[in-house]
C-alpha cells in the first residue's frame, strides 16, 4: 500500500475518489482497471481512527487466478 498525504501540485483528475466519512481516499487508475469493488471501513477508538479498504479482484481474459 502507498500512502502519500502530500498533494500540492499534484494531477489528481485520473484518481477516483472515495470518501467514508470524513476520510479521503483517490484511488489510482491501475486500481480501478483490475478491481471488481473497493470496501472501506472505518472505526474509531477513543482519539485514535483507523481505516480498512478491501479490494475485490476482477478476473479477466489475462487472469493467472
Amino acid at each position: 500500500m502507498s500512502v502519500d498525504t502530500y498533494l500540492k501540485r499534484k494531477n489528481l483528475a485520473p484518481y477516483r475518489e472515495l470518501t467514508q466519512g470524513d476520510v479521503r481516499i483517490l484511488v489510482a487508475p491501475s486500481l480501478q482497471r483490475w478491481a471488481e469493488a473497493v470496501r472501506v471501513g472505518a472505526k474509531q477508538f477513543l482519539i485514535w481512527r483507523s481505516f480498512d479498504i478491501e479490494v475485490e479482484h476482477r478476473h479477466g481474459p489475462t487472469c493467472a487466478h
